[in-house]
């Protein structure tokens, strides 16, 4: 029962994280971009004055939910690739909510995505807590810091462009997903005092920080792609080696095609994950440019 109600949390948090994605990017793409080259926290701030950005938020939450109940029952690596499965309800949402077209090669990428879900599920087996000693959620809570230090001076020094913000987002987000798959214990006492609860807690807000700035720029095809790939590939990785994550007996080719199909067909339809409503600052320039046409015309009949 607990695998099917962790298979059911995924997929919650997957439809949930999809929505989410369209409504925070309308609303970022409606707020000024005053951070230059760099990162403006503030950028949260404005996007919150934005009715579709806190839908989003809504809806990031409903998926953090279950994102937790999925992390608590399943292995890392399905949580992670029926999770990227986002990118898929995402572009089927942007068709009436952006008036987007679906291409036959973007439709046969949602159809790898859904089918990746269904072997992802079929071969994921039921995961105990796992249990490492106190030293290594220390060593989480300091490698996320120093993560989130480099990232910080990794866009100082090399731009933020939706490449490298998206690329740091993604590693956040996965950072995220190892921090919850370690906790004993969602008991808010037993947080208070667990350094990887506030590993999770700092990750996800600056994973959410560089993924907004990202979406306000207009992210594209390769920075969300980059993001798929830095929050699905780690976790999984590091859940084999490290967590013993394992799959149904004999069904390891069917968990492997399934994550290939899963987060291959997420990746092709990442040019979804930008998608945004025109900003204020383009319909100002719109404005602008029509009435630099008005006058031009003017001047003209009045020099006939």
């Amino acid at each position: 029962m607990g695998l099917a109600w962790g298979l059911v949390a995924a997929v919650v948090c997957a439809l949930a994280y999809g929505a989410a994605t369209v409504f925070q990017a309308i609303g970022a793409g409606r707020t000024k971009d005053t951070a230059g080259a760099g990162v403006d926290p503030r950028v949260l701030i404005r996007a919150l004055s934005q009715l579709p950005f806190v839908a989003g938020i809504a809806l990031d939450t409903l998926g953090l939910v279950a994102d937790l109940i999925a992390l608590e029952k399943l292995p890392l690596f399905a949580v992670q690739a029926i999770m990227n499965c986002s990118l898929a309800v995402t572009a089927l949402l942007a068709v009436p909510l952006l008036k987007a077209k679906l291409t036959r090669n973007d439709w046969m990428a949602v159809g790898a995505v859904v089918l990746g879900l269904i072997l992802v599920g079929i071969s994921a087996g039921a995961e105990p807590p796992v249990h490492v000693g106190r030293n290594v959620h220390w060593a989480l809570l300091i490698a996320v810091a120093v993560l989130i230090a480099g990232s910080f001076l990794a866009v100082w020094k090399l731009g933020g462009n939706p490449v490298v913000l998206a690329a740091f987002a993604g590693s956040l987000f996965g950072a995220f997903a190892i921090c919850v798959r370690i906790l004993p214990d969602l008991r808010p006492t037993e947080l208070l005092t667990d350094p990887a609860a506030y590993a999770g807690v700092v990750a996800s807000i600056t994973g959410f920080l560089f993924f907004t700035t990202a979406l306000q720029r207009g992210s594209v095809t390769m920075a969300t792609a980059t993001l798929v790939v830095g929050e699905t590939g780690l976790p999984a990785l590091l859940g084999f080696t490290l967590f013993h994550d394992r799959t149904r007996h004999g069904f390891v080719p069917v968990a492997v095609i399934g994550f290939l199909c899963a987060v291959g067909g997420a990746v092709a339809l990442s040019r979804f994950g930008e998608a945004k409503a025109p900003s204020a600052n383009a319909g100002a320039a719109e404005a602008a440019a029509e009435a630099q046409d008005a006058a031009a015309s003017a001047e003209s009949s009045a020099t006939s």
